[in-house]
């Protein structure tokens, strides 16, 4: 096992900050030394989870997998600093040793599942969760609150806990999508468990000042998998969980096989209550976490029904703006980018064609929403989403052997948009400044 400490901090900075039009932007090298593409099977660009950028108290970190099949661990200082990674070196991903109950469908290095997921709750703990597909659970977590005062801290990995394959409580098993979330108070983890597509579950864990307050399965369900139609059994991709104004929100679609054509509906809920009781599009409740699980047969769960067979891909991105209006932007029929849209004051849902597939970023002042693609930004509006602007283009080099991961924490801190990328094995982060 190797582990390594480096330092790069190649930085180039293109157009304006002041031009209306034309962000700065800025492209730092994190490594040259990410996962090569033949580790993974032909086709599957991968390497950047969720959270693989997260921003926290004016420092940016990074995880993902590196040519040693390990996890590496980035931070600097904004807006410019150098890159320090170093890779964990006790756990190492390969074919072999407990996969969970996936059996066969779990082993193996790469089917674009078993990425690196990242997060930082707000007691400056850094929580990693990795190397899932219908997996025993792969959780370690940073022993001091290292990111509260990063300085302090020389970056090492003896920072990090021992690979746990739970959250305090009994054991985790077939995991897989994890996904950090927090409010800047709260913090979740998401995890689909107890099946795969098709036929899972979904269960959201709760953390707060050092420990999982929900950390078994049992109470942390939300969504079952079980209802009366189909094969009997579905499975919700989540498109994402939004904290705005002290609501959550959730938008997800149902899928009932393996085959991405038995994807169906657009589903929506929300919570008041810090996530104990969830509500649909109506206001009915319709779910409690632990309790009673929200289902395909749920009243109203389906905010704009959509009909399996007609090409409406599971994946998207979700946003909230700063005057509640719910954002989806996905795959929709036939393979083109659809829009959907919630008003927050009448609840009705809308729904507009896209010129683009991306992940939408909400500006920190006024109506303009972003969409980051891998080409670049594109700018348009919340209130009436339609005609795209073009605010930056010719990047899709950077992502020639990955898929894009974007930092969902950083634009309402500081204003910039950052994404991370991979091109043979120069993992490189990009960012587009655009507001206030």
């Amino acid at each position: 096992m190797k582990w390594m400490s480096i330092l790069l901090g190649v930085s180039v900075l293109t157009g304006c900050a002041s031009a209306k039009n034309k962000p700065s932007v800025r492209i730092s090298t994190v490594s040259n030394t990410g996962m090569p593409t033949h580790i993974v099977k032909p086709g599957n660009l991968w390497n950047f989870g969720a959270g693989s950028l997260w921003t926290h108290k004016g420092w940016q970190y990074a995880a993902y997998w590196d040519d040693a099949r390990q996890v590496t661990v980035g931070r600097r200082k904004l807006p410019e600093g150098k890159w320090e990674t170093f890779s964990l070196p006790d756990y190492q991903r390969t074919s072999t040793g407990d996969r969970g109950k996936g059996g066969k469908k779990s082993q193996g290095f790469g089917d674009g599942h078993e990425k690196v997921a990242m997060g930082i709750s707000p007691d400056g703990v850094i929580h990693l969760s990795f190397d899932h597909h219908l997996s025993t659970l792969r959780y370690r977590y940073t022993v001091l609150p290292v990111a509260d005062n990063p300085e302090k801290y020389t970056w090492t990995p003896e920072l990090f806990s021992p690979v746990k394959d739970n959250l305090g409580g009994p054991q985790i098993v077939s995991v897989t999508y994890p996904s950090f979330s927090t409010d800047g108070k709260h913090f979740v983890l998401y995890l689909r468990l107890n099946g795969g597509s098709g036929s899972a579950d979904s269960n959201y864990f709760e953390y707060m000042d050092g420990k999982w307050l929900i950390n078994d399965e049992a109470s942390a369900k939300l969504i079952d998998k079980n209802w009366s139609g189909g094969d009997k059994t579905v499975n919700a991709y989540l498109h994402g969980l939004v904290f705005h104004n002290g609501r959550r929100y959730i938008t997800w679609c149902w899928r009932d096989t393996p085959n991405a054509r038995t994807c169906h509906d657009l589903c929506f809920a929300y919570s008041d209550d810090q996530g104990k009781t969830w509500k649909n599009n109506d206001g009915k409740v319709i779910g409690k976490r632990g309790e009673m699980p929200i289902t395909a047969d749920s009243p109203g769960v389906a905010a704009i029904e959509i009909p399996p067979g007609s090409w409406f891909q599971n994946g998207g991105s979700m946003v909230v703006d700063s005057d509640g209006r719910v954002h989806v932007l996905m795959q929709g029929e036939k393979g083109q980018p659809v829009h959907f849209e919630r008003d927050p004051f009448s609840g009705e849902w809308s729904r507009n064609k896209s010129s683009a597939e991306g992940k939408l970023v909400v500006a920190p002042k006024g109506d303009s929403l972003y969409i980051a693609t891998y080409d670049g930004l594109l700018r348009t509006s919340a209130e009436t989403f339609g005609k795209t602007e073009t605010l930056v283009s010719g990047k899709k080099h950077y992502f020639k052997d990955s898929k894009m991961g974007i930092d969902r924490t950083r634009v309402e801190q500081d204003g910039w948009v950052s994404v991370i990328g991979q091109n043979g094995k120069k993992v490189t982060v990009l960012d587009y400044w655009i507001g206030p």
